[in-house]
Parts: structure tokens; sequence; C-alpha cells
């Protein structure tokens, strides 16, 4: 029998391995050209990009996995101590304003929900939790996957008036991680439910 702690390690790892594939798409990976091995002082500067560039998703994934973990953190809390989930304790403790804090709560709450299902599920693959979970069914899974696409999306916009003032390059990126996270999560369905 998997343990409520080996499902949260499983479900963290698909977590990760989501963040990471999601930072692939956000971000460009520099190009090596045959000429900038050739002129030594060129491969130094791709060198340095091509570091910024790991940094960069390196750090991508730390930001996009920390929600994901505190609404899994919460989910968990809530079933050992046989409590309703609270997403909008999570939400209270960020430094957000107005209708972006709502947004976030309303985010939190369809994570928590789905981590919530994923922990009381059987199984002891992400696959096989996912399809016990949704009842073997892929288009529910693909219905939580469209809420959860929404709620990033009305949070980003609710997000994104704050962020461009403090970044350039900020509605690419939000754009960017819209279409990179719908096309992995209706992949990942395809995968999970392949066999089903």
């Amino acid at each position: 029998m998997v343990s409520l702690n080996d499902k949260k390690e499983i479900i963290l790892a698909r977590e990760r391995k989501f963040a990471a594939q999601l930072g692939r798409q956000v971000f460009s990976k520099p190009k090596l050209h045959t000429w900038m091995i050739l002129i030594p002082f060129l491969f130094v500067f791709f060198i340095q990009d091509l570091m910024k560039y790991k940094n960069g998703r390196r750090a991508f994934s730390d930001y996009f996995l920390l929600s994901h973990e505190k609404a899994l953190n919460e989910a968990e809390d809530a079933l050992v101590q046989g409590r309703k989930p609270d997403a909008e304790a999570i939400a209270r403790q960020a430094d957000l304003k107005g209708k972006a804090k709502e947004k976030y709560a309303e985010f939190l709450t369809v994570l928590v929900e789905h981590y919530t299902c994923l922990l009381k599920a059987k199984g002891d693959s992400y696959e096989s939790l996912v399809r016990s979970a949704y009842g073997n069914s892929r288009i529910n899974y693909l219905l939580f996957s469209n809420l959860l696409n929404q709620a990033e999306k009305k949070l980003n916009q609710a997000l994104a008036p704050q962020l461009s003032n403090e970044q350039d390059g900020v509605g690419d990126t939000i754009q960017k991680m819209a279409v990179g996270s719908e096309q992995l999560r209706r992949t990942e369905a395809e995968q999970i439910f392949m066999t089903s």
C-alpha cells in the first residue's frame, strides 16, 4: 500500500518535471554557431548566455513550484487533520492586493482540490493516481486541466499590470506560460489515458 507521503512525493516529482518542461518552452536556449568556436571571445559570451539560460530556467522552476508545493502541503495537512482544506489561508500569506489576491485564492483552490483527489486516490504512479482520482475518465481530467488553465490565466491577468511596471517582456512570458501549460497538460492527458 502506498502511503500518503509516498503519494505526495510522486506528485511533487511530476510537478518538478512539468515545471522543467514549461521552463524549456518559456526560455530560449542560446544557439552555438561554428564561428563562435573560432573566435574565442565570442565563445565566452555564448557560455555566459548558456549559464543565464540554465539559471533562469532553474529559478523559473523553483518559483513556479512554490504555489504548487504550498497547495499540496495544505491538501496533505487537511487530510491528516481531518479538516476541510483552506486555500484562502495560503493566499492571505501572499503579498498581493485586491483582485490579484482573489484570483490567487481561486487558483490555489483548484490546485488544492486536485491534490486532495490525488492523495485520496489509489495508485503507485502519477498516472495511476490520476486515473483513480478522475474515474478513469480523460474528459474529467481535461475538465480539471481547463479549470486550472483558466484560473492561471485569470491570476496572470490580475498580476500583469503590477509585473509589467517592474519587468520588460512580462506579457510575452505570461503568454508563453499559458500556451505551454495548456499544451503540456493536453499531452499529459493523452499519455495518461492512452491505455484506458
